[in-house]
């Protein structure tokens, strides 16, 4: 038999750690999410006089208004793509933990493009999103050789790389693409004919939330239908195996990663040409950081990320709305996050469980 690599004991681990979240069942994320959501009023009882109304905004303030509803669902478009983004790199064996950086490539390059192409109208938008999801795979293709062909770990990579995305996006715009009329770092707003259609005028809620789930039926058609995802699982779940029954493991790695960066990179088009209209330097509330969670607490299933991402939809304008009502800041969205990424992934608890 042949010995495992320093490739396959990462994947192993990735796929160990990745995996208490996917074969959990729906009751342990179900589990996590009303414990955190405990935890998170009992912070709020600590920190303002009305615990309550800053609890009642946060869980049904994205239901309040079609406004609202509209705005949960927009960021749920963009939270699904991450979520498949960061799925695809899990299910072939590697972590993505570097989606944020990619989402900045792909939102620049797509406020570009739609730029100089406006004298399209809407025919820029497939284009501009072809561009967005081809800067996402150019930055992902460094991590992506590094790790397959001289085994350094894409953990640490592609999460220095997204820092690098921010920086190197940030010094473009104030260089080079920064509005003449704006005091801020952003580019020029975009025509609206270059806009993703609204699907509810009074909120951003927009075309985009076809082409997520269009990429979910892709996700779901590649790894359940065809030989290719077959591989890439295989890859992912035994890449000695793999190895052993004539499949490459290290191009299909280099394929998934691949296909992970460039849909990150879509989604960051899709979130300015869809909802901010052009590029602002810190435009992401953590869109591909919380893809992570989303693909976790969704167990890596079409549908659970689906799911996931509304759910983290609501949390995002609930706290919003929270925000307007008491002293509760937003980041109690990141504290629930972190929170729930421990209690998916936990082992003690697994054990309990008994879900393993």
């Amino acid at each position: 038999m042949t010995a495992l690599t320093p490739l396959d004991q990462r994947a192993a681990a990735w796929r160990a750690w990745a995996g208490r979240a996917a074969a959990s069942g729906p009751g342990r994320s179900l589990a996590a999410i009303g414990f955190g959501l405990v935890l998170s009023f009992l912070i709020m009882v600590v920190i303002t006089p009305n615990p309550g109304t800053a609890f009642g905004e946060f869980v049904f303030g994205s239901f309040r208004d079609a406004y609202s509803f509209g705005t949960m669902l927009s960021v749920a478009t963009i939270l699904t793509v991450t979520g498949y983004a960061v799925a695809t790199a899990f299910k072939s064996g590697a972590f993505n933990i570097g989606a944020e950086g990619q989402v900045y490539c792909g939102g620049l390059t797509a406020a570009v493009v739609s730029h100089e192409l406006s004298g399209l109208g809407a025919g820029s938008i497939p284009i501009s999103l072809a561009a967005a999801a081809a800067a996402g795979l150019a930055f992902m293709a460094i991590p992506a050789l590094l790790r397959v062909y001289l085994g350094v770990d894409e953990v640490v990579t592609t999460m220095m790389s997204s820092y690098i995305a921010m920086d190197v996006t940030r010094y473009l715009v104030k260089s080079r693409f920064k509005a003449p009329d704006s005091g801020a770092l952003e580019t020029r707003r975009l025509p609206r004919e270059t806009w993703l259609p609204r699907l509810l005028d009074e909120s951003n809620l927009n075309a985009g939330l076809f082409i997520a789930l269009a990429v979910g039926a892709a996700f779901w058609l590649v790894f359940t239908k065809t030989r290719l995802g077959l591989r890439l699982r295989i890859v992912g779940l035994q890449p000695a195996f793999a190895e052993n029954v004539g499949i490459s493991p290290e191009k299909l790695l280099l394929g998934g990663l691949a296909a992970s960066g460039a849909l990150a990179g879509l989604a960051g088009g899709m979130a300015v040409i869809g909802i901010s209209h052009n590029f602002i330097d810190s435009f992401s509330p953590q869109y591909g950081f919380l893809g992570i969670t989303v693909a976790l607490i969704g167990r890596l299933h079409p549908a659970g990320i689906v799911a996931a991402a509304v759910l983290y939809g609501t949390m995002i304008t609930g706290a919003t709305s929270m925000q307007t009502v008491s002293a509760v800041p937003f980041s109690l969205v990141y504290v629930l996050q972190g929170i729930l990424i421990l209690l998916i992934t936990a082992r003690g608890l697994r054990r309990k469980g008994g879900n393993g």
